[in-house]
Order: C-alpha cells, then structure tokens, then sequence
C-alpha cells in the first residue's frame, strides 16, 4: 500500500550559504536550505514557496499553519500575520475544512503521529470541542495552562474527533512525540525511552503502515531559532538530517512519497530570533512528486494539492 507521508517543520525557511545559518554550517544534505536551488542526494529538487501570502508584515505561525492545512489564504482574509496560536476565526475555518477532514471524505486513511504524553486523555470530546463558530467548549477538568495554546494541529485533531496518543504509545514505538529523541520529557521526569533519530524514523515508517496519510510535526527547529545558540541548533539540525536520511533509506520511491514544509521561516537565519521573510522549503521525494510539486507555489496550495494528489491514478 502506498502513503503520502507529510512531516511538518515549524520555523524553516531557505536562507543564504552563510556560518549564521545552521544548515550550512551542518552541511544537511537531506535539508540543504542554504541555496537558491539545491537537491537531495538523489538529485530529488528543493523547491522555495511563499509563505507572504500577498500580506505584508512577518509570517507567523497561526496564520500560516492555517493557510497551509486548510487551503484558505488566511492572512490576506484577515489583512495580516497573526499569532502563534490560532484565535476563533481561524478555528472556525479548521473546523468547517481542513486537510484530515478532505482526505476523509474520499475515505481514505490518515493518522496523526504526534503523541500529546501526559495530557492526551483531555483532548476528547469530553473536554475540549471547538464549536461552529470556532469557540472552544472546556470542562472543568481541562489544564488551564493550555486553554490559550491550542495549536493549529491539535484544532484538527478536536474537530475530527481524533484522539491523541499517549506516553504508552511512545513507549510501545506506535507515535513520536514533537521532540522526537525524548530528551525534553525525560528532563521532566517522564519515564519514556531516548529515541535515536534513526528509531524515531523506523517509527514513523512503521507507524504509517496501513494509512493513506500521515502527518508528524516538528517544533523544535522553530523553539530552538527563538531560545538556543546556533552551536545548538547546529546539533538540532544535524539529528534531524539523519531522521530524514533514514526515513527516505526506508520508503519505497515508487510507492510512496515524502513531503516536507514549514509555515515561515527562522531556524535559517541564527543572527535574528525573530522570523524571516524567506520562502520555506518544499520537498515532494518518490512516487507522484513532480506533479504534486509543480503544483505547489505557495502555503494555500499544499491541502489542495494532497487532494488531488489522492485523484491522480
């Protein structure tokens, strides 16, 4: 069975072949954003996309990670980038489409990799709905800490009623979590294995047996361009080169097909820890991907074309 892996990188753009920017300085050929035009080892093209979106101002990830996973041109309906979180616009459009949602009605399978440990058991039905008017219903019991941080993919998640996995899931290799080596959670006390970026790619591969579509998001790169030095994010990025080498040794390039993308950029440029105006990356690796990446020029573009990538025989 084929799949259509997506993994989503948050606060990656394509920036220039400098010591300041961390792919360069990692020398990621599995992510070699330091160029106007690079290619995978295999010669597989990186392609730049627009995450301006026609708006002026900074690209942020609210606005962004909507626009990319519904197909709406978020910042040009509200007239700007906005926020990290999104608000009750935002989540009324992901509630009405979105991209778990379009794949569903042509019936096909998809999964959300993402483990939420500790706190998976609340975000059910039971303690977090979004309503038609993009409001959120909370329970008494719901952590007050994350009422104001609900992220774009757990507002997907809530509105098809998909229940995120837990730290067991982890342990038993069935989901990763954000930070995929564990080491965050293990600094916290949770009793969960470290993943090597190799382990963390055969899960990911396993994992997807069996679905049609399945998405996994990273973080990291965006929380390490805003709070750690670039001998940080150098370390970062070399580990998540070699997830991503990995995964592609994995994958059947006839079968199945990889793509990679990010919301706006930031990782690229260590001499600023706010977000860049650069492009962001576009990799479609293996089966169907010439198509699926000319069609893609933008974020708006991204849901549309996984849809009619799963129209193509």
């Amino acid at each position: 069975m084929s799949r259509l892996i997506f993994i989503f990188l948050d606060g990656v753009g394509i920036g220039k072949p400098l010591k300041s920017n961390p792919f360069y300085a990692a020398r990621t050929e599995f992510l070699p954003f330091y160029n106007d035009y690079s290619v995978l080892p295999d010669k597989t093209p990186i392609k730049a996309i627009d995450p301006l979106l026609g708006i002026d101002g900074v690209p942020q990830s609210a606005t962004g990670q909507t626009s990319l996973y519904t197909g709406k041109n978020v910042p040009a309906i509200l007239n700007k980038h906005k926020g990290s979180f999104p608000d009750k616009t935002m989540r009324r459009f992901i509630k009405q489409k979105n991209i778990f949602s379009s794949l569903k009605n042509k019936n096909l399978k998809t999964n959300f990799l993402n483990a939420y440990p500790v706190y998976s058991r609340f975000f059910t039905n039971q303690h977090i709905r979004i309503n038609n008017d993009g409001g959120f219903f909370f329970s008494d019991e719901f952590p007050h800490i994350f009422k104001k941080r609900i992220s774009t993919t757990s507002c997907i998640m809530i509105s098809n009623g998909l229940i995120p996995f837990d730290e067991k899931d982890i342990i038993n290799e069935r989901s990763i979590y954000q930070d995929f080596t564990n080491n965050s959670l293990i600094e916290k006390g949770l009793n969960v294995p470290a993943f090597t970026s190799e382990k963390a790619a055969q899960i990911i591969y396993n994992s997807s047996k069996g679905f049609d579509f399945v998405l996994y998001e990273y973080f990291q790169t965006d929380i390490y361009a805003h709070r750690h030095s670039i001998n940080d994010c150098i370390s970062l990025l070399k580990k998540l080169n070699k997830l991503i080498g990995k995964l592609i040794t994995l994958l059947d390039k006839n079968k199945d097909t990889l793509l990679i993308t990010s919301d706006h950029g930031n990782i690229e440029n260590c001499l600023t820890r706010a977000h860049t105006l650069n492009p962001v990356p576009l990799i479609v690796w293996g089966n169907k991907s010439d198509k699926l990446r000319n069609r893609i020029k933008s974020l708006v573009d991204v849901t549309p074309a996984i849809e009619e990538f799963f129209d193509i025989n």
